[in-house]
């Protein structure tokens, strides 16, 4: 017997109703769900009320909006490559999905382009809009945290400190070779939380750059940040790649607590090994 659910009918467009019978299904209909909890997050507006866009306002098409809105939905559900916009540019259930308008308009409302997209992806990079880009990362952690937490906010978390070595094709900026891994990499940091596995801030990194290179000024800060805007406790979670001076110091000297991993020292080996 196949089980029956109550329609429901997203906010973005009352024109829209999803129900599910056990019979005829669309695959993608999980994207009208993740553009529910984008909206309820407000995430996506106030990226679009804080980016500087750099295109001229008579020569715009697609919102900020409506492309972050596109960009994100499509990798969320499995479309990652730029090359899948152009395949599904025309389905019904993906304009209405992705688009700023209401009602029944948006079957009649072109989706961004592989190329409108691909010259987006350059807007959050630009140097006056990376502080927005962090800011818009917090302020989704903070609406999941306390979404989890019945609404209400962290005493606590933990904040994971990871390199992340990719490999790049080519001569790209940034991009050097690196005998550890025998390829030519990129190597940023990232940040992540412990307790949701979001990640909260990224630090771009010459692929040649030591583990450790850059961690003592970009760590501290972002800890803050975090702590400013959960009100919770944070404390850090690093690799033995990053346990050095400069590091542990800059934490210290901040009254951030840390656990990290030390590499192999003979003198503490020998002080475990006694009875």
């Amino acid at each position: 017997m196949g089980e029956s659910l109550s329609p429901w009918t997203p906010s973005c467009n009352g024109s829209i109703r999803v129900e599910l019978d056990g019979q005829s299904t669309n695959s993608d209909s999980g994207a009208l769900l993740l553009r529910e909890a984008l909206d309820n997050s407000g995430v996506i507006e106030a990226l679009e009320d804080n980016l500087v866009d750099p295109r001229h306002p008579l020569r715009i098409r697609h919102s900020l909006a409506g492309q972050l809105r596109t960009l994100v939905l499509q990798r969320a559900m499995g479309w990652i490559d730029l090359g899948d916009t152009d395949t599904l540019r025309r389905d019904p259930l993906w304009q209405l999905a992705c688009s700023d308008a209401r009602g029944t308009t948006p079957l009649a409302q072109d989706r961004p382009s592989r190329a409108t997209l691909s010259r987006l992806l350059t807007c959050p990079g630009r140097d006056d809009n990376i502080d927005v880009l962090h800011e818009g990362l917090l302020r989704l952690v903070v609406w999941r945290l306390t979404s989890l937490n019945h609404g209400e906010r962290p005493e606590q978390l933990m904040l994971d400190i990871d390199g992340l070595p990719i490999e790049v094709h080519g001569h790209q900026g940034g991009s050097a070779f690196h005998g550890l891994y025998g390829a030519r990499i990129d190597s940023p940091l990232v940040a992540s939380l412990a307790e949701t596995g979001d990640m909260v801030g990224g630090l771009l990194r010459e692929g040649n750059a030591g583990p450790a290179e850059h961690a003592d000024t970009w760590i501290p800060p972002l800890a803050r940040r975090l702590n400013e805007s959960t009100g919770a406790s944070v404390r850090v979670r690093i690799d033995a790649g990053f346990t050095d001076n400069d590091t542990l110091e800059a934490l210290e000297d901040r009254d951030i607590e840390y656990l990290g991993r030390l590499r192999s020292h003979t003198g503490l080996q020998k002080l475990t090994a006694l009875p």
